[in-house]
């Protein structure tokens, strides 16, 4: 299990995905992908890519947040240069939502 992300409801909330000194030979991207629940054919919420080896400052907005639930996760997959898609050991992982009294809606 990877580490939890966390957001916060109705505002920015920004992390770090370290790709750095990641070996990009033979892979064309990652994509990180949240989802409110483990199934296959649930819609994504959130998709982030990553096309190069570098830190990633990734920042879900207000609008993306407010869909997110209870049970949220996340996943990080990569794509072959061939274009199939494989799950990066260890990368699924719960998303932890704290909703505040601030919001940035509207």
């Amino acid at each position: 299990m990877g580490k939890p992300i966390e957001i916060h409801v109705g505002v920015c909330s920004t992390f770090t995905v370290k790709l750095a000194n990641t070996d990009f030979t033979g892979i064309k991207k990652f994509i990180l992908t949240i989802k409110n629940k483990s199934d296959v054919s649930a819609p994504v919420i959130i998709e982030r890519e990553f096309t190069e080896p570098k830190d990633y400052e990734v920042t879900i907005k207000p609008e993306e947040s407010v869909k997110l639930t209870d049970g949220a996760i996340y996943d990080f997959n990569k794509v072959l240069k061939d274009d199939t898609r494989h799950a990066v050991r260890g990368s699924l992982g719960a998303v932890v939502l704290v909703k505040g009294a601030g919001g940035c809606l509207g």
